[in-house]
């Protein structure tokens, strides 16, 4: 079966949404019962999810995408500001 380029971008769309919602669940998970008493080692490990899934998704082209990945850590941002 060959794919339409449409087909292979909403594809490389639907993997970043799952990525997106996988890390807004994680900080969710790992954070919220903390109650922004974050520890050294708090802070280093969120930095480094957000590396992580940074150097993941940089290879998207497509404006769009990216816009989703930066909107998500626009939100992450306000909700864990000691974080970023």
């Amino acid at each position: 079966m060959i794919l339409a380029a449409g087909d292979f971008e909403n594809m490389l769309r639907d993997g970043l949404i799952q990525k997106l919602n996988w890390l807004e669940e994680e900080f969710s998970f790992l954070f919220n019962s903390k109650k922004r008493n974050y520890s050294q080692k708090d802070r280093a490990l969120a930095q480094e999810i957000i590396k992580d899934i940074t150097e993941s998704i940089k290879c998207f082209e497509d404006v769009r995408m990216n816009d989703l990945f930066i909107d998500t850590l626009k939100s992450m941002k306000n909700s864990y500001p000691e974080l970023f």
